[in-house]
């Protein structure tokens, strides 16, 4: 690596633990953190669809001796055999859910049941521990009002 360029990761404002998968995949492919030497495969030696691949499995070591270049077939032979083996890291694709009651109580009228909607993605993609509090508060907020109907 030349000594004038910068470190991997030195003026990165977040860690990891912060950030979405895809942002740790942006991350690797930053010019001080991509891995040497021309983009070819690592496993098979292919020139076609080359990406990074981080040899742990986990998205969240982009050191750069983690990191490797390997075309999309043998990236994806290489994830399920990480997953056989139980290893390596499964990715979460960011959505954070309702932040606010009012966020949970709009995604909750804007669903059908069992359709595959917006709203659905918002509910299930809020954290249980949110939901439970959202449901107290909705709950508390009805009993005030005189309209539980318990």
């Amino acid at each position: 690596m030349n000594p004038a360029a910068p470190e991997c990761g030195a003026n990165w404002r977040k860690p990891t633990d912060q950030i979405s998968d895809r942002a740790k995949r942006y991350r690797a492919q930053k010019p001080e953190c991509r891995p040497p030497g021309p983009a070819k495969c690592a496993l098979c030696g292919s020139t076609r669809n080359v990406v990074i691949d981080h040899r742990d499995g986990d998205e969240r070591n982009g050191s750069p001796e983690n990191l490797r270049w390997l075309c999309t077939p043998c990236n994806v032979a290489e994830g399920i055999r990480l997953a056989r083996a139980g290893r390596g890291v499964k990715t979460a694709q960011y959505n954070p859910g309702a932040y606010t009651l009012a966020q949970y109580t709009q995604a909750v009228l804007d669903h059908t049941r069992g359709a595959h909607d917006a709203g659905g993605k918002i509910i299930h993609a809020t954290p249980k521990e949110k939901r439970q509090d959202f449901a107290q508060q909705i709950w508390l907020r009805r009993r005030a009002r005189g309209t539980d109907r318990h």
